[in-house]
Parts: structure tokens; sequence; C-alpha cells
């Protein structure tokens, strides 16, 4: 047979179905065409370029088919399964975003321990814990050496259990931070309300931390009010010096901006320099004058012997305009403001109020004030000074004292010694 013979489709079909059945060298052999060029027409069969057309498959070759189907299957179903584990992982890492309120690769090892605990309920539900793991990127090592640690005793859960009670005494001390707390503790202490040994800040502040307690660091504050440079001004008459040996003696005011959901609010209170006690406080929806006449007004109807205190601001119009100092004359009151070019330096005892006002209402409760509205924050901020403030909060510049003890205490002993 010459090597340049052509071949009809009708013969290369019968050619390889007749090499389907015998083989293809006995195909070959039997039609007396080379093995080779049977074996081509063969693979090309296989792929498509020659059409045998339909039903000319063997057996064998419908049962490879059939386990190429099942491989597909099974790559299908593979598939399915890894995209069903990784909406599973979805989830999962948006519910530890949501508890651990920030990404969980900046979390401390020890929480997504602790996260991981929860979900297992203490690695009794044992199918998820390598999902749980490795998702969160610690070993499966760990989390069992982290349940066999929490089991046993904790040498510090006395000083935490008083410090979760110290948390949920009042709404705002979730805002304490180390030398807060550790003031707290020592009251409870000295009350006899407890009897744990007290270790260091450091120790305190160590605890906090483990058991979630640390506040986030406070906002800067911003000043509101413009100076009027044409006004006649009053002397720096403290010099940014804001102690004060008795009650009523200096005092310190401002106003700041709060923003509602429907506007702004607009919040003045007089504090005394002996004890940071809010001695008056007004809070509108405008900065005018009359704001701050309001709250003079507020102080002198509380304290009726404010008369002769000294009063300090900084150098805002509303402090300067004649209706506030007709006010600060009606009420024999003695007006100081900060010094020509001063900064909010010259104010930073009232400056830092509204930034702990801020932080404890919102900022540290990742909270913002333009959720609420002015009626609600009205309501919010008044309670905040007159009743948590001047009566419950911890003052370090008290020595741990609330406003209203440091006053107490100071009235009692003037009573002893008369």
């Amino acid at each position: 047979m010459g090597t340049g013979k052509q071949y009809d489709e009708e013969f290369k079909k019968q050619a390889i179905k007749l090499a389907k059945e015998i083989g293809t060298k006995a195909a070959a052999d039997e039609l007396c065409i080379p093995k080779g060029t049977l074996g081509t027409w063969v693979q090309k069969a296989r792929i498509g370029e020659i059409d045998t057309g339909a039903g000319s498959r063997t057996p064998g070759e419908s049962l490879t088919i059939a386990q190429q189907l099942q491989a597909a299957n099974k790559r299908i179903k593979e598939l399915e399964k890894k995209n069903r584990e990784l909406e599973e992982l979805n989830e999962f890492l948006e519910e530890a975003s949501a508890f651990f309120r920030r990404e969980p690769s900046e979390v401390r090892k020890e929480e997504r321990l602790k996260f991981i605990s929860k979900k297992t309920d203490d690695g009794r539900i044992t199918g998820r814990i390598s999902f749980y793991c490795k998702a969160l990127e610690v070993t499966r090592q760990a989390f069992y050496d982290h349940l066999s640690h929490k089991n046993a005793p904790w040498k510090y859960q006395a000083l935490a259990d008083e410090m979760m009670k110290i948390h949920e005494e009042d709404q705002y001390n979730d805002c304490y931070g180390r030398e807060r707390m550790y003031l707290a503790l020592q009251q409870r202490k000295d009350a006899g309300k407890t009897d744990i040994d007290i270790p260091c800040e450091a120790t305190v502040r160590k605890v906090m931390v483990q058991i979630g307690l640390i506040h986030k660091p406070r906002r800067k504050p911003n000043g509101i009010t413009k100076a009027d440079r044409l006004a006649r001004k009053s002397d720096d008459l403290l010099r940014r010096d804001f102690y004060a040996d008795r009650p009523l003696k200096k005092a310190v005011t401002d106003i700041s901006e709060v923003k509602a959901k429907d506007g702004k609010l607009y919040v003045s209170v007089i504090f005394d320099c002996f004890d940071l006690m809010p001695l008056g406080i007004a809070i509108e929806d405008n900065m005018r004058a009359s704001l701050c006449c309001h709250t003079l007004e507020n102080a002198n109807k509380s304290y009726p012997d404010i008369k002769g205190c000294i009063i300090h601001s900084d150098r805002g119009s509303q402090y300067t305009s004649e209706e506030y100092q007709a006010a600060v004359k009606k009420y024999g009151i003695i007006q100081s403001m900060n010094s020509a070019g001063g900064r909010c330096h010259d104010n930073a005892r009232c400056e830092s109020m509204w930034a702990r006002m801020k932080e404890e209402l919102f900022y540290s409760r990742g909270d913002k004030s333009e959720k609420y509205t002015m009626r609600e924050l009205k309501t919010m901020i008044w309670r905040y000074y007159m009743s948590y403030w001047a009566n419950r909060r911890i003052c370090t510049a008290n020595g741990g004292l609330p406003p209203a003890a440091r006053r107490k205490l100071y009235y009692d002993h003037i009573f002893l010694t008369a």
C-alpha cells in the first residue's frame, strides 16, 4: 500500500469502529493499513475531530465516560463544600468582629481563645473547634491549654468580681480607667464592703484589660466660642491658678457644642474650682449671651452665697457682651477672662470637663451624640453633670471623692472646729 493513499470518511469511521472492537493493531492488520495511521484516526475521534456517529462508543469507552462524570460530580460537590465553608467562615468572622468591635486579627490571642471557648461551650461542642481555631489563627493546642487553665482558680478572681460590681453600680462607671478604679476599690474597702487585698495600679489595669473593662483614650476638646476683639475685656485674675481652698472662691465656665439627630445643643456650666461641683447649668439650642446669663441665674438660685466668687471664662463674645456683664454685676460676681492672646490652656480645667463628658457619655462606648434627639441629649447631659458628676463620680482631683462628698467634708470640718 502506497504511503500517499487517501481514505474516505466512511472508511475511517469503519476502521475506527473496528479498532475499538478488536484493538488498533489487529484492525490495522485486517484492513492492511499502517498501525500509526489508524492510531491517529482513533485519537482524532476521541477529541472530536472525526465524527464516528452516535452509538459508536464501546462499553469500555462508556465506562470511562461514566468515570469522568463521576469525577466531575465529585469535583462539583467539593467546590460546593468549599463554597459553604467560605460562607460559614465569612459569617463567623463577621460575628467575631461584632463581638470584639474590631477585626479579630487586632485582638489579643487570649481574647480570641475566650471567644472560641464561648462558641464551643468550653470545648464541649467538638465538631467546630478546628474550624474556629483556624479562622482566628490560633492552634488547637493553644485552645486546649486555655481550657485547662480556665478551670484553674484565678488568683485575681475576687478582685475582678469587685471591679465588676463597681462597673455595674452606675451606668457611667464603665468609663473608669485604672486610677479611678483603684480609688473605687480603696473606697469599697474603707467602707467595709470588701476585705480583698488591693494591688498596685499597674495590676489593677492588667486585670481590667483581662476582663475587658479598660476604656479608650479621650478625644481632644475643641473650643467653639469666638473672641470679640472690640468688646471691653476683664483681667485674667486666675492666670491658670485653679486652686481654691474653699467653695465659691473661684469658678470656671465655658460653652460646649453637642450635635444631635435634629440639630445642635449648647451646654454652659459653671464649675467650682474647689471641688469641681457644677454650680449652675443651662442647655439650649443656641449659644447667645442669654445662655450664659441663664447659667449664672441658675447658679445664684442654687448657691446664693456665690456673690464675690471669681468666675473665669475665655474671651468669647458671649462673656464680653453687655448682657452678660450686667448679669455678673447683678449677682455680685467678679469676672475674669483669659489673658490677651491666651489659648485654651488659660481655661484648661473647664475644657477638660467637656472632654470627660463626651468621652464618658459617647466616645468610650463607641457611640455618637448624633444618634439622639436634642430632647434626649438635654436629659442625658443634665443628669450626667447634676446627678452623676456632682454626687457619685470618682474625682481624682478630690482624692477620689465626688464633689458633693468633698464639699460635705469641708463644711463638717468647719462645723467641728467652730
